[in-house]
């Protein structure tokens, strides 16, 4: 699960707490027979004031249940450790909720033993409700993370104590982490474990950019020494936001506390992120739901169009209906897109014969009239068509509507500068600035810089214009080879 991910379905999970709190206050009042809005209420000359009353309520809730630290991380920490902070959050809650009856009530009643055992029993629902909710919740993850589902690519700088110490909360994976490796020139904790000193992976500068580069990378944490190694974590920083690589560190570095006994290993598992998402993850979860609406509602109408491809392909070219190539997505990681087929089979075995015909600057290949392209194959490219399968692609979430393009492994292997990389941060897509910009006619660098600045400057707004302008390219064929 991604930084930008997390962060989303916690603002959910915020929002669902609410709806449990407001559903246990009713339960409770329905049991003691403690109508919450009676006939008394109802008439009162405020309603205004009761309303600003109740939203105050919400805030004073939300807030309480923030403080308590009911939304801390606790991936890396017991489940008895999450269900005290909801125990004390869900005591500020219970205390908000009596001042509400009290100013809502005014008049109307006197707090005496049935508003007491009101506000035990709603303590007792909302309690039960989401200690159970949060395992339910745990239960669903671990069993994503036992298939290797959900799990985020960890590497860590320095081979101290710490990192050992980081190294073995991060292991385990109900907390949905994978740890790569360890970065440093040789092991500075020689009772670590044998397995952790199997996973160094080199040192210096090198080491870091090797992994960074070439691998799917999602954190990099940082545990080494502050006073001695400040300028090396600053460069790293600096080389992981130029990629888009969430950076971390421990946030018990500063402090002095105590080895865990009869380890020698300190605690660490309060981690700080040291690079911000800029995006707001409420627009990046509407995004998604776009990316479902619309690649489900287009497969459907455009089902008649694919058929027909289909069988156009099927009669004019022997081979498979479909292309399928291993690209690079989010984060690095490798996925299938589907395409259909324009070339004629073995297309890639023979690139051999045609690479140096290549008309593209850069690692990219394109030529004008490739020799391998079928005749029905140069009209979907031309109209684009060839792109269609690629919905579900967005539907099954490996892809967006609007994004990067993803390219292929060996135009990947080709790249020289590390700012190109930052658009492996975010999803590819179908169609994005370039696509609109005249493709294949823009040169390499040009395109990279198209999308470092749909990056930096990506909005729900931008994606539907770029929709919008997608469609008179497509109709212009402009830059399509």
């Amino acid at each position: 699960m991604t930084h930008i991910t997390r962060r989303t379905l916690l603002e959910i999970w915020m929002l669902t707490d609410l709806v449990i709190c407001g559903g246990s206050f009713l339960v409770a009042s329905a049991i003691l027979y403690q109508p919450l809005w009676g006939e008394d209420v109802l008439t009162l000359h405020h309603p205004l004031r009761q309303l600003l009353i109740t939203a105050v309520l919400g805030l004073a809730w939300h807030y309480s249940m923030v403080f308590s630290g009911a939304y801390r991380s606790y991936r890396m920490t017991r489940f008895r450790d999450q269900v005290a902070a909801l125990a004390l959050g869900v005591t500020c809650v219970t205390f908000w909720a009596g001042c509400w009856l009290c100013v809502t009530r005014w008049g109307l009643f006197t707090p005496g033993r049935f508003f007491v055992l009101e506000l035990l029993v709603f303590w007792a629902v909302t309690f039960v409700v989401l200690v159970v909710t949060r395992a339910i919740g745990k239960l669903i993850l671990n069993k994503f993370h036992q298939h290797n589902r959900n799990l985020r690519n960890v590497l860590i700088i320095g081979t101290n104590r710490r990192a050992v110490a980081l190294a073995q909360n991060l292991e385990h994976r109900s907390f949905g982490c994978r740890l790569v490796g360890f970065i440093d020139d040789h092991w500075h904790f020689d009772d670590a474990p044998a397995r952790y000193k199997e996973k160094l992976l080199g040192g210096g500068s090198a080491g870091v950019l090797e992994q960074i580069r070439t691998h799917a990378i999602d954190e990099v944490i940082l545990a080494l020494p502050i006073a001695s190694s400040y300028q090396f974590s600053q460069q790293i920083v600096d080389w992981c936001r130029e990629q888009g690589i969430l950076v971390r560190y421990d946030g018990n570095l500063f402090s002095a506390q105590e080895a865990v006994a009869g380890s020698g290993i300190p605690p660490a598992h309060k981690l700080q992120d040291v690079i911000e998402v800029p995006y707001s993850s409420w627009s990046l979860l509407i995004k998604r739901l776009l990316d479902l609406l619309v690649s489900s509602l287009a497969i459907l109408v455009a089902s008649p169009v694919l058929l027909a491809i289909a069988m156009a392909i099927r009669i004019t070219s022997p081979g498979p209906i479909f292309f399928n190539q291993e690209r690079l997505g989010r984060g690095k990681r490798r996925f299938r897109i589907h395409k259909f087929r324009t070339m004629v089979i073995d297309a890639e075995k023979l690139m051999a014969a045609v690479e140096h015909l290549n008309q593209s600057k850069g690692p990219t290949f394109k030529l004008d009239k490739d020799p391998r392209i079928t005749p029905i194959g140069s009209f979907l490219r031309k109209t684009s068509l060839d792109e269609l399968p690629q919905l579900f692609n967005v539907w099954l979430g490996d892809m967006s509507l609007v994004g990067p393009r993803p390219l292929p492994l060996r135009d990947y292997r080709g790249f020289s500068e590390d700012w190109h990389r930052r658009r492996f941060s975010v999803k590819p897509g179908i169609t994005c600035l370039w696509q609109v910009n005249g493709r294949s006619s823009i040169g390499f660098d040009r395109w990279m810089e198209l999308d470092i600045d749909y990056i930096d400057r990506w909005s729900l707004w931008l994606d539907v214009k770029i929709l919008v302008q997608t469609i008179p390219a497509v109709m212009r064929g402009s830059g399509a080879m």
